[in-house]
């Protein structure tokens, strides 16, 4: 297994343990992972890297306004909520030329 392998492990399994302490569901955790690494690499390579972990809170309010509080959040939305920031992503890098 490659360095970056278990890296993605280990974060899984990190996450999996933060989701627990926060009360979220880690299955809604595990499947929004892939979308959020994507959104910050996007963030930190596109953009502002500094400002790639505070875009992933961003969309993590976002998506908790956009949610029925009696239900558990959906990965859709979750990735709705990202596709937002990539538009914003896309207009940042528009006005930067």
């Amino acid at each position: 297994m490659s360095k970056d392998s278990n890296e993605l492990a280990e974060a899984r399994l990190f996450l999996t343990t933060v989701a627990q302490h926060l009360d979220l569901d880690p299955k809604t955790v595990q499947d929004a992972m892939p979308f959020l690494l994507g959104m910050t690499k996007n963030v930190a390579h596109k953009a502002i890297r500094p400002a790639a972990p505070l875009t992933a809170f961003l969309v993590g309010l976002a998506t908790a306004q956009a949610s029925d509080s009696n239900t558990s959040i959906d990965v859709e939305v979750v990735r709705a909520q990202i596709a937002k920031a990539e538009a914003a992503i896309e207009e940042w890098n528009s006005e930067q030329d």
